[in-house]
């Protein structure tokens, strides 16, 4: 704050010690300072967020859960802020991810577009002829769930019949058809309303760009972990439930392992991508990743927690099990959720 011997509003005089004006209340402040000072500051903020940075890296590699007893002391002006921390990382992680999925997507597109890889469709194509009124006057084939077994249906197939989907296949590498009309060849307009979107969406994800696909899932995925950390949270509260601590105590050990794992995980992304070629090694940095953040879990957890090995394992077994599932499942609701909104 750059403070004034005058209010700028009513023109009281001030002491220094005022934040704001004791007769209007306006914020003792001068906003109207030069592109020099202005700079002055930025490059003096930089480096104060530098410095708590610089405190904040030994404990947060070389000492875990330090960071998080720090805090949940209150001894947190010298250490980084753990959201912004987060937030840093997490970005730096995604970035890399994204940036290693649209390469492997496009390998694949580009293996794809071989001309071995044309000569083995044309030969099929050749092979194989699709005669599409005799599969049309035939009836489907649905699943019996209750019986467990293959059996003859009719409008019931799910979600087409198998001359819609021979159809379907025949036409989707048709670039000249667009997607609305290859929807509208189907003639499944008394469908129910989940057949028809879930059709429209079989169609666009085919007949759209694979990389911007991939790229939303990404994105989408780091809304769900941050959306995950709460949880976890609560997951260690339930497992501490007889200490009392707050729950806030929870979420901020919940980011800072967070933090951690993503910084490894990136970091491994971009030796295994991008600098080793050997598959040898591939599975060594990822092993020696894994071992790497379980471990660091581990410490984090005996530091936080304070409670003896015996204790410390059985909760930290038991929470990174019923995490494990939980990650499993959002991850299957986030693909899932993916593909119907793109």
């Amino acid at each position: 704050m750059r403070k004034t011997k005058n209010c700028l509003n009513c023109q009281t005089p001030l002491d220094e010690v005022y934040n704001y004006c004791p007769l209007c209340g306006q914020q003792n402040d001068d906003k109207n300072v030069s592109f020099k000072e202005l700079s002055q500051d930025l490059f003096e903020n930089f480096f104060s967020f530098d410095s708590r940075l610089a405190h904040t890296f030994f404990p947060f590699f070389f000492k875990p859960g330090e960071l998080t007893k720090k805090y949940n002391e209150g001894k947190r002006f010298t250490y980084a802020n753990p959201i912004r921390l987060y937030i840093i990382v997490s970005f730096f992680y995604f970035f890399v991810l994204n940036s290693m999925m649209g390469d492997l997507t496009r390998e694949f597109s580009q293996a794809l577009d071989t001309p071995e890889v044309d000569s083995v469709k044309t030969a099929i194509q050749n092979e194989v002829e699709f005669n599409l009124d005799s599969i049309k006057n035939s009836p489907p084939i649905m699943l019996n769930i209750e019986g467990d077994s293959l059996a003859e249906g009719d409008e019931n197939s799910w979600p087409l019949k198998n001359w819609q989907w021979e159809l379907l296949y025949d036409k989707l590498n048709d670039n000249t058809i667009s997607e609305q009309a290859l929807y509208d060849s189907l003639k499944i307009e008394d469908r129910s309303a989940l057949t028809k979107l879930t059709i429209k969406q079989i169609i666009r994800i085919y007949k759209r760009d694979k990389e911007t696909l991939v790229s939303e899932i990404v994105q989408n995925l780091s809304v769900m972990m941050f959306i995950l950390i709460p949880v976890f949270a609560l997951l260690l509260k339930l497992m501490y439930v007889r200490r009392k601590e707050l729950y806030i105590n929870h979420l901020i050990h919940t980011i800072h392992l967070h933090t951690f794992a993503f910084f490894i995980y990136g970091v491994a992304i971009v030796l295994v991508h991008w600098i080793f070629e050997s598959d040898a090694v591939h599975e060594w940095t990822m092993m020696i990743t894994l071992f790497i953040v379980f471990t660091y879990s581990f410490l984090s957890f005996k530091r936080v927690y304070s409670q003896s090995w015996k204790k410390t394992i059985f909760k930290y077994w038991i929470s990174s099990w019923l995490y494990f599932y939980i990650l499993i499942f959002a991850i299957l609701i986030e693909l899932l959720i993916s593909l119907l909104i793109f």
